[in-house]
């Protein structure tokens, strides 16, 4: 558990003492596979300076841990034994912006050691995340935390780095961001598995590279190359606000350099069995011949399947076969509603349905896992939301991973400003940080949608999901959902039904005992109370589920 704190940290005030190279140590909170970090370390040891990669925590979906104090005493430890003279934290998701700021001020506090503060939400909100740090890093800081770093070794301030904001005597010192990097072949590749990773979980420190123990090497093809406009993403906000008129924000780097940054990697990751390409939307609108060269020379050089992120809009069936071809194994696509309007009308999304239902039988055709992901609550035509995603994934070709997430509203995205301008949000609810953390994560488990908005959002939550599960009768489902105006009074057995399909989903048996907990917590203490009775309770459910099931097919056939 953290505690942020009020702190009269001091401000730095005096330039530094005179270094010939700084120690730098980054920090990362539950996401390790951080290419940002990783780039960034490589990059500052190519110039000279030491760097420690610090992981805290690991992310796992429905089973969010908070930091403990232990862990929180374990780092500071280990800075103090590291003893940089620069700590960075990268800040990749708003969820983690209070935990950033408790740890920063940490540090500060204990150790009189400067921080700074990098990535999305840092970029949108420096004035915010100045008040819990020395410096903050605006848009990407391939070049700018290097050049901050020989500042502060020359024995300077540091304050007037391009895209760094700097703290200095109570004054904040704001500097515009350089123009893009246009060559992304000359950075170096993200760090791998190298001397100087820390791993910190379970109140235990490690020094190792947790990601040696994934079976996925993560990398990436391209930057801000996503061309959509969506207003719920902050990728906008950074492409066409903080980047406007600082030149082409779209950027690929070579087939030959990706290759060469994957085949590096490999050998120090002899665990790898497949790539996971980070990009927004892989291969949108490509150099000229990127993508045949692409698709021509990575089974023979890596020989690995590897899975993107895509759109509907990009995806066809030439696209999918020449990938199939090279070794696509996963897609995952957001489609966010499955209603036109509300995706045109609220999201600024133009695909029609026919696209993403001709996107999604062109990959299953040739074999292609698939995921979709989809938002529940968006506040704006919620019955319309909800009616249309229902019948969308109706006509999707199982089988597929669902996703179901909750709306989150970003800092500087044209959705959060009109949700505050109408009054839906207040200014303290952008990225949910009027909730606990650990909430905030769970938002985005699907368990949380049983009691999302009340019974409408019940039934329709738990109608939506068991429509992405292979193996619940389609028929069965569409006759619910012409019952709904009857069943979404009293939607809580279709929300065991639906708890109980998602053990399935994940354990291969469908546990009634989990299903109760989830949504009568009374029962469930009751059986648990009595486990006899429980177990029996739980045969009996699988036996009348299964009679109830051969019963249906029998008479839809």
């Amino acid at each position: 558990m953290f505690n942020p704190e009020p702190t009269g940290i001091c401000e730095l005030t005096t330039p530094a003492a005179r270094k010939s190279k700084l120690h730098v140590a980054l920090i990362t909170l539950y996401l390790y596979e951080s290419l940002g970090a990783r780039q960034l370390c490589s990059i500052l040891r190519e110039r000279g300076h030491e760097c420690s990669l610090v992981f805290m925590k690991e992310f796992r979906w429905g089973e969010f841990r908070e930091v403990t104090e232990r862990e929180e005493r374990i780092l500071v430890d280990l800075l103090r034994d590291l003893k940089p003279d620069l700590v960075g934290i990268s800040l990749t998701s708003s969820f983690v912006a209070d935990l950033s700021y408790a740890l920063s001020e940490k540090v500060r506090r204990e150790l009189d050691i400067p921080v700074i503060l990098g990535g999305a939400h840092p970029s949108a909100c420096p004035e915010e995340c100045l008040e819990h740090c020395d410096f903050v890093c605006r848009g990407e800081g391939d070049e700018a935390l290097p050049d901050l770093c020989d500042a502060l070794a020359a024995g300077g301030a540091g304050d007037d780095v391009p895209n760094i904001w700097a703290k200095v005597g109570g004054e904040i010192r704001r500097n515009d961001v350089r123009p893009l990097a246009d060559n992304l072949d000359e950075l170096a590749f993200p760090l791998f598995n190298e001397p100087g990773c820390y791993f910190i979980e379970e109140d235990h420190l490690q020094e190792v590279d947790p990601a040696i123990h994934l079976h996925l090497y993560h990398t990436y093809a391209s930057r801000m190359a996503c061309p959509f406009a969506c207003t719920f993403c902050g990728g906008v906000w950074l492409r066409r606000g903080l980047y406007g008129g600082k030149g082409p924000v779209r950027r690929y780097r070579s087939v030959g350099r990706i290759l060469e940054d994957i085949s590096q990697a490999l050998r120090r990751h002899p665990n790898a069995r497949m790539v996971q390409f980070w990009d927004e939307v892989f291969a949108v609108r490509p150099p000229k011949g990127w993508l045949d060269e692409f698709c021509e020379r990575f089974p023979k050089e890596v020989g690995l399947p590897f899975g993107i992120w895509s759109h509907p809009a990009v995806i066809t069936e030439k696209m999918v076969a020449q990938l199939k071809e090279a070794g696509l194994k996963q897609v995952v696509m957001g489609v966010e509603s499955g209603s036109p309007e509300v995706r045109r009308e609220v999201l600024n999304r133009r695909e029609r349905n026919e696209m993403v239902v001709r996107g999604a039988e062109a990959l299953h055709r040739h074999g292609i896992e698939t995921g979709w992901d989809f938002i529940l609550d968006i506040p704006w035509m919620t019955e319309e939301n909800c009616r249309g995603t229902f019948e969308l994934v109706m006509q999707l070709p199982q089988p597929f991973h669902l996703g179901l997430h909750s709306l989150s509203f970003l800092p500087q995205t044209e959705l959060t400003r009109r949700a505050l301008e109408e009054g839906i949000i207040r200014p303290e609810q952008v990225s949910r940080a009027d909730r606990p953390l650990p909430e905030r994560f769970e938002l985005h488990y699907w368990k949380y949608h049983l009691e999302a908005g009340g019974r409408s959002s019940a039934f329709w939550h738990s109608l939506i999901y068991l429509a992405g599960t292979p193996f619940v009768p389609k028929r069965l489902l569409w006759m619910i959902y012409r019952m709904r105006w009857l069943l979404r009074l009293w939607p809580r057995p279709l929300a065991v039904a639906a708890e109980a399909a998602r053990s399935k989903q994940e354990t291969g048996r469908a546990e009634l005992f989990q299903a109760l907990s989830a949504v009568y917590p009374g029962m469930a203490s009751f059986l648990a109370r009595h486990p006899r009775l429980a177990a029996a309770a739980n045969r009996m459910a699988r036996f009348f589920g299964r009679l109830a099931l051969r019963m249906f097919r029998r008479g839809a056939g």
